[in-house]
């Protein structure tokens, strides 16, 4: 095998691979095969097939048959799509009020969990059952604690002297900030195992040298415990994002994108033009956008960390 660097040729030799290292390096691929075919199967061939139907009309109910190629109509139609456009705008607000929030609890769990309470397994438990447990379950529990007539949560608040009080799922005032907060209580358990795991290798050593210093809990947790969970902000950053843009299920079961589009967002709008109006080639428009949208902020992520890390 011949190289090139700055002009000479260097003539390198591949090392003969023996017996045992071949059948070592095809039972490697034997293993990876199947994980291959499976992601082109279950996510390149969906992917693809969206991006070509969304360039079509098509009614599921008149079979192969009723695809009919529209071009970019489907496309041009999203600017004109009020159902749409709350839903981008409904779902920005979710991811900009879920993401912060979850992460910004999740720290201060974490936290308490790993320095200053006993029973610490137990109470880890207690607060990642949540994430274990199914949303449509989770989602009819909230639908009872949010009810506004007589529902503990409003009783609560009214024993507190609110005269006011919210309507939750039955306001589109409040119906959002609902999911948004049922959405947090059910998550925030996964994210502050992450960041606990990652807690417990801080060294205990740096945080004596900084209470020597002079330093109390509040500055160590900002000076010393944040800085140093910086990739972990990170990835429970992307990974809260994406569930953002995912959420379905509680929005599905308690209010099916209403009152009026107050809690529709695009994936309950991708499932509304798919299966109730049975327009699959324009819901498949929609979904390459929710695509689109999820890349932008990816990779505006990545390079604000890269701009963070240098």
């Amino acid at each position: 095998m011949k190289e090139k660097t700055n002009g000479i040729k260097i003539i390198t030799a591949r090392k003969k691979l023996t017996k045992r290292e071949l059948r070592e390096e095809r039972a490697g691929y034997l293993f990876v095969i199947p994980n291959f075919i499976g992601i082109l199967i279950f996510v390149a061939l969906p992917i693809l097939l969206s991006l070509l139907l969304g360039f079509t009309k098509w009614n599921p109910m008149q079979g192969l048959q009723g695809i009919e190629f529209v071009g970019m109509d489907n496309f041009t139609d999203m600017f004109s799509d009020e159902r749409l456009k709350a839903a981008l705008i409904n779902n920005l607000v979710y991811t900009g009020l879920y993401v912060p929030i979850s992460i910004c609890i999740a720290m201060v769990m974490a936290a308490l969990l790993n320095r200053f309470v006993f029973f610490k397994i137990p109470l880890r438990l207690m607060c990642f059952m949540p994430y274990i447990s199914a949303m449509v379950s989770v989602a009819y529990i909230w639908l009872i604690l949010l009810n506004p007539e007589g529902g503990p949560i409003n009783s609560i608040l009214s024993a507190l002297g609110m005269s006011n009080l919210p309507g939750w799922f039955t306001s589109s005032a409040s119906a959002l900030g609902g999911i948004i907060i049922m959405s947090i209580w059910h998550d925030v358990g996964y994210y502050m195992i992450i960041f606990l795991s990652t807690m417990q290798g801080i060294s205990s050593e740096i945080y004596e040298s900084a209470k020597v210093d002079g330093a109390g809990g509040i500055q160590s947790f900002f000076k010393i415990t944040v800085p140093m969970m910086g990739p972990n902000i990170f990835f429970v950053s992307i990974l809260a994002t994406m569930n953002s843009f995912k959420v379905f299920d509680q929005i599905n079961v308690l209010t099916e994108g209403g009152p009026g589009y107050s809690t529709n967002v695009l994936v309950y709008c991708i499932y509304h033009y798919a299966f109730k109006e049975h327009n699959i080639g324009y819901a498949s428009a929609v979904a390459v956008l929710l695509f689109a949208i999820i890349f932008v902020i990816s990779m505006f992520q990545v390079k604000l960390k890269d701009k963070v890390t240098v």
